[in-house]
């Protein structure tokens, strides 16, 4: 009776020293230093991060969380989403490559407004735009002179922001354009994620001045405004505009779709 009792005492100590020997490894690996970073100043929205603008601090791992950016490799050479102060840690969500930065973060919006214009999947370059492109608009209108009736087209606006994209009930359109139907070949251990169908692609907000926002606005009340897109290393440059028209015969060609002359 006696060795047991010795036993039962030996196996309760031992559970006593395994917890306290887990609770302290536990508690040791919660306060083990883990290398951040933060920024080194206060830093301008949609700016190159350079390792200048790092500093490599420690903190306990359990103030770790998963949105902490550990690697340099994956922030020097990318840029800030929105506007970062000095002694702010590093996260992933405020950390974008180029082609992901918010253009409007970094304008000065005073002098702009807002200005909708309908456009269908089809003819908006096929729902291939979103929020921050930029994009050339055409007019297409409609005259006539001594009796003979011509249609023209005309790019009247080159280098327009896109505010927005929206589909015929208000809903933020996403761009599918990179999506694959259907089957898809996905490497081993890797998640296939596919973005909520938001709708139909139905209005562009464009961001303008004023004087481009009446522009717009009287060239839909008299025909229609397309829009074209734009590569990133698209330039501008004038063009004469093109003309369809019945003289006679059927004439199509460039000429000088728009004049005061």
């Amino acid at each position: 009776m006696k060795g047991k009792k010795i036993a039962m005492m030996l196996l309760q100590a031992s559970g006593v020293i395994l917890f306290a020997g887990g609770f302290y490894v536990y508690t040791q690996n919660q306060i083990e230093p883990v290398k951040v970073y933060q920024f080194s100043r206060d830093i301008a929205p949609n700016t190159k991060i350079s390792a200048s603008d790092l500093i490599e601090v420690e903190i306990p791992k359990k103030a770790v969380n998963p949105t902490f950016e550990l690697s340099p490799k994956e922030i020097v050479g990318k840029y800030n989403s929105t506007k970062v102060f000095k002694n702010e840690y590093v996260v992933k969500p405020n950390v974008v490559n180029k082609e992901n930065i918010d253009p409007f973060e970094s304008i000065d919006l005073t002098k702009l407004r807002k200005v909708s214009i309908p456009v269908s999947y089809t003819e908006g370059i096929g729902g291939n735009v979103k929020r921050g492109d930029r994009i050339d608009l055409v007019y297409v209108g409609q005259e006539s002179k001594d009796g003979k009736s011509y249609s023209y087209s005309k790019t009247f606006m080159s280098d327009v922001l896109v505010y927005a994209a929206t589909t015929s009930e208000g809903f933020e359109y996403r761009d599918r354009t990179q999506n694959v139907k259907g089957d898809q070949a996905v490497q081993e251990g890797e998640e296939l994620e596919t973005p909520q169908d938001t709708g139909e692609l139905a209005q562009l907000i464009l961001a303008v001045t004023l004087d481009q926002a009446e522009e717009i606005t009287a060239r839909l009340n008299t025909g229609e405004v397309r829009i074209v897109g734009r590569f990133n290393d698209s330039q501008n440059y004038d063009s004469p505009g093109y003309i369809h028209g019945d003289f006679s015969k059927v004439f199509s060609g460039e000429g000088m779709a728009e004049s005061n002359k």
